[in-house]
């Protein structure tokens, strides 16, 4: 083993002004190309979860994370941005939702960071685009959020809806309920009746006529209660009232309870209703996005040294082996 590690030595020390030659060589052809190579841009931003209401036992921040991981986030970007478009692939095709998936998470990134923030990361050749990307990220989460919730506000204002109008419904019967009942009984002037029968029955009492008017109203009222027994009125009134003002004060003091109940429906309807027209947003910036001004890629010195270091390994190879494979060439021709 030892012997074959000097032969590669001595082969490599022999050759090693072309070896350095070709390396140099690779050195100015990786130059070359790091100048052909598009550049890549990168643009990030790191965000913290808000207003996020709990929903199981993971943190803000995993639920955040899991938003940000939906495949409507990437749709989302790609119908604002016509990504389609900008990385030129073919709708045509039936694997092209697979492709733009693929490219997407190539270069999209997003992370969670030890401070339990979101890191996202966009690149790509436009030092606009890779900002924009990740200011669409942004957006799109808190669109399908903001989506989820709404979904969750309008299924609660529509049963707060339902219990408003059974509320209303309840109000509405005990008030034509009432109604019906002072049309029928007269209820609703109880006392407005009770002070008219006893002022006319005061007047009917000797020594209460103070003058001329008051004698002609008090012999109208003696007509009249001689031809309607007008006499019984009061009598009969007490005894309506004793028969149908329980239910009359009965049905006012539900109607009243019921009012306040709806009330306490209608606030409820409303609140709910205001959070489902709310536009919140549901992420906060710690670092926002900027545009790059230099690309990561390609870097002109690491470009030059790989193609150098590769074109070096392969004339290593190239000359230790070289004799080797030209003698068994020669035997195989010979024989």
């Amino acid at each position: 083993m030892l012997q074959q590690n000097i032969r590669i030595a001595k082969k490599i020390y022999q050759n090693k002004k072309r070896i350095l030659l070709l390396s140099f060589i690779g050195f100015l052809v990786g130059l070359s190309v790091s100048f052909v190579i598009k550049p890549v841009y990168v643009s990030s931003a790191a965000v913290y979860p808000s207003s996020l209401p709990p929903y199981s036992e993971e943190s803000q921040t995993e639920q955040l994370l899991q938003f940000f991981e939906s495949s409507e986030i990437q749709q989302y970007v790609q119908k604002k941005y016509h990504l389609y478009r900008h990385y030129k692939i073919d709708t045509l095709k039936k694997e092209y939702a697979e492709q733009y998936e693929t490219i997407f998470k190539d270069k999209i990134k997003i992370t969670r960071t030890k401070y339990e923030s979101i890191e996202i990361t966009a690149k790509d050749y436009s030092p606009d685009t890779a900002k924009l990307l990740v200011n669409g990220v942004i957006e799109a989460v808190n669109w399908l959020i903001d989506r989820e919730h709404k979904k969750k506000y309008a299924e609660v204002a529509n049963n707060a809806k339902i219990y408003l109008n059974y509320k209303k419904h309840e109000s509405d019967s005990a008030v034509h309920i009432l109604d019906s009942l002072y049309e029928k009984e007269r209820g609703m002037n109880i006392g407005l009746q009770l002070k008219e029968e006893l002022k006319n029955q005061y007047r009917m009492l000797p020594g209460s006529i103070n003058s001329l008017s008051e004698l002609i109203s008090m012999s109208e009222e003696i007509k009249k209660a001689k031809s309607g027994n007008k006499t019984d009125e009061l009598s009969k009134l007490f005894a309506s009232m004793n028969i149908y003002g329980l239910e009359t004060n009965r049905l006012n003091v539900y109607i009243d309870d019921q009012i306040r109940a709806f009330a306490s429906a209608n606030n409820e309807y409303q609140k709910n209703l205001k959070n489902y027209h709310e536009k919140t947003t549901y992420t906060v910036l710690a670092s926002a996005p900027v545009t790059p001004t230099s690309p990561i890629w390609p870097k002109k010195w690491m470009v030059s040294l790989l193609c150098a270091a590769a074109v070096f390994l392969l004339a290593c190879v190239y000359f230790t082996f070289i004799d080797d494979i030209k003698q068994t060439y020669a035997e195989i021709i010979s024989e």
